[in-house]
């Protein structure tokens, strides 16, 4: 095997496996229900969930900042210097790879990647409960490790989008992993954030077109109310001009009619009528009369 083909094969191995044990660390520690509920507490998981999520994520995490040295320099990687490292390579023999302290300090020496104390300490404490469960008796706390772990998926995901520019949650083909995923606090935020600028650039694009015709639109809407026989209402509150003119569903669902407002709202339902109203499909809300009813209750 050549040193090109060894550097390929390394290259595909580090960064393939790196994102497989992360994402089998997180299908270990949640399971159906957390992804039913969207969250977990300490005592939600398993200590064999704690014991195989850290383990995985913490291979995983080691073989992500080995990859992020073999971009900048592939002789990073292994241990020696690098002189010696390509000689080894051009005779065929693998040096063994740099273990976590190495490669953090060459990720700061080389690429210049360095973490904040709170994020060494992160590291450090998800090192030391990781070498408790593979050669030792655990014994700690359940919301010091919940609490770590958190931290640490986020610390993962961080560097994956700064360092490597990958969104792991577009990794898994599983629908039920990638629910998994997307209950992550700071992934749930970033696909939020990614859904509204979707949602904003579709919708600026249909309120062009709207505008161009809203006359032929209203008096659409209006035929179509007058067919239902009041059966069928076509708008329901805007948020913003407080008028009954928000269309609720067709092309122009989200828009307001209303010529001095014409402003746009995501439309949800209603989470115990079904009531259509303003919200983001992913947000859990009530309508204005349920909301009252439950807070009679």
């Amino acid at each position: 095997m050549s040193s090109e083909e060894l550097e390929i094969k390394l290259e595909l191995n580090l960064l393939d496996n790196g994102v497989d044990f992360i994402l089998k660390g997180i299908d270990e520690l949640f399971d159906e229900d957390h992804v039913l509920r969207e969250y977990s507490t300490a005592t939600d998981i398993s200590m064999n969930g704690y014991k195989y999520g850290v383990l995985h994520l913490f291979s995983g995490f080691l073989l992500l900042l080995k990859e992020r040295l073999y971009r900048h320099l592939p002789e990073l990687i292994f241990k020696g210097r690098v002189n010696e490292v390509k000689q080894k390579l051009s005779a065929g023999k693998t040096p063994n790879t740099v273990d976590l302290d190495e490669a953090l300090e060459r990720l700061e020496i080389g690429p210049k990647v360095m973490f904040s104390e709170d994020e060494l300490k992160v590291i450090r404490t998800v090192q030391d409960i990781r070498n408790q469960f593979e050669h030792y008796k655990v014994s700690i706390n359940r919301y010091l490790l919940w609490k770590n772990t958190s931290k640490f998926l986020e610390l993962i995901d961080k560097f994956l989008i700064d360092e490597l520019q990958i969104n792991i949650e577009a990794s898994p083909e599983s629908i039920n992993l990638q629910q998994k995923i997307q209950t992550i606090d700071s992934i749930r935020k970033r696909v939020e954030q990614q859904r509204r600028k979707e949602w904003n650039e579709d919708v600026q694009v249909r309120l062009k077109t709207f505008k161009r015709k809203s006359n032929q639109v209203i008096k659409e809407l209006d035929l179509e109310y007058r067919a239902s026989k009041g059966a069928y209402f076509p708008f329901t509150t805007c948020p913003d001009c407080y008028q009954e003119t928000l269309i609720i569903s067709g092309e122009f669902e989200g828009i307001c009619t209303n010529s001095d407002c014409n402003s746009v709202s995501p439309l949800t339902e209603c989470s115990r009528c079904g009531e259509v109203m303003p919200g983001f499909s992913w947000d859990f809300g009530f309508c204005e009369s349920c909301q009252e009813w439950i807070e009679d209750q």
